[in-house]
């Protein structure tokens, strides 16, 4: 009686330490590296699920530094997902721009109606694009040329993870 209950325990908590790891009640699909190639699932098992309904989370990872060591990481829910040619894109609704202070650490947010918007794909591409509404109410030539060259589109490679919630 005792082994059994011992048993039951240990399993208990083998269950309950792997759904932790994974963050709650979550399964990882795919995974890319910095180089966009994949390293963990496939492509295929995201596109089941997507075709199945399923919820699906996004984290990318942002490495500033070149280090091949994450040094800001985002998640979000899939809202609008593609599917092209074995690839799976999800598009980011805008939000209102953000940065991070290292130093600190603290994300803080500007004072102004910039956003940031961007398709991320399982190829690896995050491709974004910041958005000024006030920018032709700029008068200032300079400042003005400043804030368009932000909202071109920028195009970088990140580490990416894709998983289901259940």
């Amino acid at each position: 009686m005792k082994n059994r209950i011992l048993n039951g325990l240990i399993i208990f908590m083998i269950m309950f330490s792997t759904s932790i790891s994974f963050g709650q009640n979550s399964e990882v699909l795919v995974k890319t590296d910095f180089d966009g190639k994949v390293i963990e699932g496939s492509i295929q098992k995201l596109i089941d699920n997507i075709r199945a309904g399923e919820k699906i989370r996004i984290g990318w990872s942002l490495d500033f530094d070149n280090d091949g060591i994450a040094d800001l990481e985002h998640w979000i829910d899939a809202d609008f997902l593609s599917i092209l040619n074995g690839q799976v894109f999800n598009q980011i609704e805008p939000i209102y721009a953000q940065g991070p202070n290292m130093e600190l650490p603290q994300i803080e947010i500007g004072n102004s109606n910039i956003m940031w918007t961007a398709i991320i794909g399982t190829n690896g591409k995050l491709i974004s694009r910041f958005i000024n509404p006030d920018l032709d109410k700029i008068t200032d030539e300079n400042q003005r040329k400043q804030m368009e060259m932000m909202t071109q589109i920028n195009k970088e490679i990140v580490k990416t993870i894709w998983v289901k919630q259940n």
